[in-house]
């Protein structure tokens, strides 16, 4: 089997501009993480109104990452500012084959409806950029907490739960990704399943062929749905079969005490996904590094080969028959230059994918090849794209918000040395998607 190392794209260098003044920041919602790494600008402004165009906030389609022909799905959680049909050309630019977004602010209970106009653009971008509804993931709102004992607060969540599917079908998606819920420490684990089934048999029949998703937890305090036996008691209770799923969140696993460090690892965690709930459910995955050791219960997300994982982690996943054909999403940290990072990251996965399985147990087993090298050097010429990237844009960021006189969001000096791959050091930095500590009310 031929090993040789894929020829990745270039990584994008930024084109230099002349700035005489320094432009006024533009500040993102507060109330959405993902807005940071936003490569549209928002609508502008009432004082800025006269002097913009639409043909100003076009992005330059030229520059767009090219997509690689995979059965691998890889894609990332991309911004929907300024309007979901956004989220189609941020996933576009970035070389995405699969993308996840925000339907509405995730943590805020109600949003401004969709446009005509935004559901019209969504649709025909989908169509222009060849992305299939099977390929998206949206992402739930992080408040919802269909597990609560409280009914005012459960129907509350529900509300919101039954909002969000009816975007989905709307935009003609497929799936809507959401995480099960919690006791909030006020009931027993079987009391919230059985909350949460009910309330999607209930939101099932409000709504018509949308997915509803369970997403697995780290297992930090009274979340539901950090083991699968948990998110199968939560399937069993479910009445219409073929409107549920699941998606594998990797650092979550991870977390919950699933080793999927090293190919045996994840040979054995697919196996009790299989006999615990099924691998028809699997609809998807969150591909996540993690900063912390297998069994934590802490969701810490990593970027793909810096952290604890590794990418004999992601060789495993990207090689398997298993995840093909459903949306692999990113859900690190892009320090707001997501074409750089984000790209760089998507072609690292493709690039793993196309190495093939090693022949014998234990990916970094060495296998020389026809001279070209064994599969160890070659995750690490890979795993070197990406810290390189990281490292370089994480200290431009740093620096930029240091002048600016606020503090680098998250950057701390301690580091995690990554599995895997050699002399990985590096500093903590802004945790994109770091949910799992948190409960929903």
């Amino acid at each position: 089997m031929n090993h040789s190392t894929p020829v990745l794209p270039a990584t994008p260098v930024p084109k230099k501009r002349k700035r005489p003044t320094p432009p006024k920041a533009v500040t993102p919602d507060p109330d959405d993480e993902h807005d940071t790494q936003n490569l549209l600008p928002p609508p502008p402004t009432a004082v800025k109104r006269k002097r913009t165009s639409k043909k100003a906030k076009e992005v330059d389609r030229e520059a767009f990452l090219p997509r690689v022909q995979s059965a691998w799905k890889v894609g990332a959680h991309v911004s929907a500012a300024g309007g979901v049909e956004n989220a189609v050309l941020n996933a576009a630019a970035i070389g995405a084959n699969a993308f996840a977004l925000f339907l509405k602010s995730q943590r805020k209970w109600e949003g401004p409806p969709l446009s005509a106009s935004s559901i019209r653009l969504f649709k025909e971008r989908m169509k222009e950029y060849g992305y299939e509804p099977k390929h998206v993931l949206p992402h739930g709102n992080y408040l919802i907490n269909l597990g609560n004992p409280d009914g005012a607060k459960r129907a509350k969540s529900y509300e919101c739960f039954v909002d969000d599917l009816r975007r989905c079908e709307a935009l003609g998606l497929k799936y809507y990704n959401f995480h099960p819920g919690s006791t909030v420490g006020n009931a027993t684990p079987e009391e919230s399943i059985r909350h949460i089934a009910d309330s999607l048999n209930a939101a099932h029949k409000e709504t018509e062929g949308i997915v509803t998703v369970l997403e697995n937890m780290a297992g930090a305090g009274n979340v539901i749905g950090s083991s699968f036996k948990q998110i199968a008691a939560i399937i069993a209770l479910v009445d219409d079969k073929t409107r549920v799923g699941v998606c594998v969140d990797t650092c979550h696993a991870h977390a919950a005490g699933y080793d999927i460090s090293t190919r045996e690892g994840w040979e054995g965690t697919m196996k009790r996904f299989e006999e615990e709930i099924g691998l028809k459910y699997l609809c998807g995955m969150h591909l996540n590094d993690s900063k912390t050791e297998c069994g934590s219960r802490r969701d810490r997300h990593e970027n793909i080969g810096m952290g604890t994982l590794g990418l004999p982690a992601f060789h495993a996943i990207l090689t398997d028959e298993r995840t093909k054909d459903i949306p692999l999403i990113l859900e690190t940290a892009s320090f707001e230059r997501p074409t750089e990072v984000w790209g760089v990251e998507i072609g690292v996965l493709n690039a793993l994918s196309e190495l093939g399985q090693p022949p014998v147990a234990g990916v970094l087993e060495k296998e020389e090849n026809n001279g070209e090298g064994d599969l160890e050097r070659e995750m690490e010429a890979l795993g070197g794209r990406v810290r390189e990237v990281v490292g370089r844009i994480s200290k431009e960021v740093e620096k930029v918000k240091k002048a600016k006189g606020v503090k680098a969001k998250g950057v701390k000096t301690k580091g995690v040395k990554a599995k895997g791959v050699r002399g990985v050091k590096r500093k903590k930095t802004s945790e994109v998607d770091e949910e799992g500590d948190d409960e929903a009310d």
